[in-house]
Order: structure tokens, then sequence, then C-alpha cells
């Protein structure tokens, strides 16, 4: 009976360490499967990449609406500011800022926005020194929004309410931008 009781014990030791050396070995290839990194294959940073059409499955995001479109775009603000804009006459929208974990920073849809017109501008706490000094007239009519994460993406997600409103979902998302904002060259 203790022979017994030895013998599974040692085999459930056992079988539970070889587990938990397979779960170590797996993680390198689990962590490089994040937003962030799915994103950098997508585009490149400084500039929205169109990630999800209007009616299409996408893997990237497999549980999205399939009412919408959505354009991704990273950023670092150690090198600046970032300011996104777009034009464009849709039923809704909406714009998610996200740390480079996925974690949401800010969002905020037309209706909450200047003139249902998108202007964002995302600084970190010194930049926003910088621009509370004297403020450019770009930031008199965008949202302006302070963030302690120093890289990030932003998501533009856009409603294509029936196909009349596919050409403009499509350009509204392509013609997005997001740049770098330089502040020095505005209050200078």
């Amino acid at each position: 009976m203790v022979r017994r009781l030895i013998y599974g014990t040692a085999m459930v030791i056992t079988l539970s360490g070889i587990i938990h050396i397979l779960i170590i070995l797996l993680i390198p290839s689990y962590a490089t499967k994040d937003s962030w990194a799915k994103l950098a294959n997508i585009g490149e940073p400084w500039s929205f990449s169109v990630i999800s059409q209007p009616g299409v499955k996408q893997d990237l995001i497999p549980l999205a609406d399939p009412a919408f479109g959505v354009a991704a775009c990273r950023f670092n603000l150690d090198e600046a500011p970032v300011h996104v804009s777009a034009q464009g006459n849709l039923p809704y929208w909406s714009v998610a800022i996200f740390d480079r974990r996925g974690q949401n920073v800010y969002s905020f849809n037309d209706r909450t926005a200047v003139e249902r017109q998108l202007q964002l501008i995302v600084v970190n706490p010194v930049q926003m020194a910088q621009i509370r000094k004297s403020p450019p007239q770009e930031v008199k009519q965008a949202v302006l929004v302070e963030s302690t994460a120093r890289q990030g993406f932003i998501l533009i997600r856009a409603l294509q309410e029936d196909e009349s409103w596919a050409n403009e979902t499509e350009r509204f998302l392509r013609d997005s931008r997001c740049e770098r904002f330089d502040i020095e060259k505005t209050i200078g």
C-alpha cells in the first residue's frame, strides 16, 4: 500500500514537472502573438493600416463586428506625440488608444468629438507640459490625451450601415492619418 502511494506521488510529481517545463518552453511562441506583434507584421509605425473591412471575416480580429471596418496605427511617444485625423461623414466612428500590452488607455466616438471630426493628439506628461505653456492652434480643435504609455497603438472603427456607405467607409479608413506631432514647430 505504501509502495503504491509513493509510486503514485512520484508519477504525479514527474508528470507535473514535464508539463511545467513544456509550458515554459511554449511561452516565447505565445508572447509574440500579442496585438503589438501582430500589428508590427501588418504595417509600419506612424501610419494606419486597414486591418478589417466591413463584411470580411479577419483572423486578426476574430470577434469583430462585421458592420465595421478597422484601421490600426502603432506609435512611440518617446519619439514624438501622435496626431490622428480623419475626414468624413460616416454614420458612426470610434477611436481607441491602447498601450503596448493592449490595455485600453482612452476611447471616444464621433458623438463626443468636436464637430464629429476625428482630431486627436496623444502626448506623454512632459509633452503635455510643453503644450500647456503655449497651446498650438491644432490643439484647440483636437481631443488632447495625456498617456503614460510610451508605446501603443490606435484603432479606428468605422461603421458601414449598408452597401451605400462602402466607398465612404473605405475612404475614411484609407485616408486616416497617424503622424508625429512636432510640438517645437507648432509652438515655436
